[in-house]
């Protein structure tokens, strides 16, 4: 073969790999990013509408349940399988959070303290199972 039939097909076999590598989507890292920024924006709605449960609980309670969307579409959005367990797991322990306050808004005199509690330790944990998957 040719020396330049055999250039010309190594730089397509290159360019090839490299054009696959684009095509993979986001790094882990930047994933990780991005959920990231959801999570956070979900804590602090979760800690603004906390303020206005008692003044307002069904618009708090909707905008808690915006923001569980939210969530669901961070997850739908990561493509590395490690990832995405663990932010299912996140994604199901706050919206078990949103049903507990929930709970609460419809009557406040029958909370659940300890399940509140409960539900919330389960959320800290989901988050940092989902930290130390992105630190791995």
């Amino acid at each position: 073969m040719p020396k330049n039939k055999l250039i010309a097909l190594a730089t397509a076999g290159l360019a090839l790999t490299l054009l696959a590598g684009c095509s993979t989507g986001p790094s882990k890292a930047d994933q990780c990013t991005q959920f990231e920024k959801t999570v956070k924006s979900a804590a602090e709605g979760v800690q603004s509408e906390a303020a206005n449960l008692q003044s307002d609980p069904d618009a708090a309670v909707t905008k808690l349940k915006e923001l569980d969307e939210k969530i669901s579409d961070g997850v739908d959005d990561l493509s590395d399988d490690a990832l995405q367990d663990k932010g299912e797991a996140f994604e199901d322990a706050y919206g078990d959070l949103v049903d507990q306050i929930e709970d609460i808004a419809k009557d406040p005199q029958s909370a659940d303290v300890s399940a509140l509690t409960k539900s919330s330790t389960k959320v800290q944990d989901a988050g940092n199972a989902f930290q130390k998957e992105c630190n791995s």
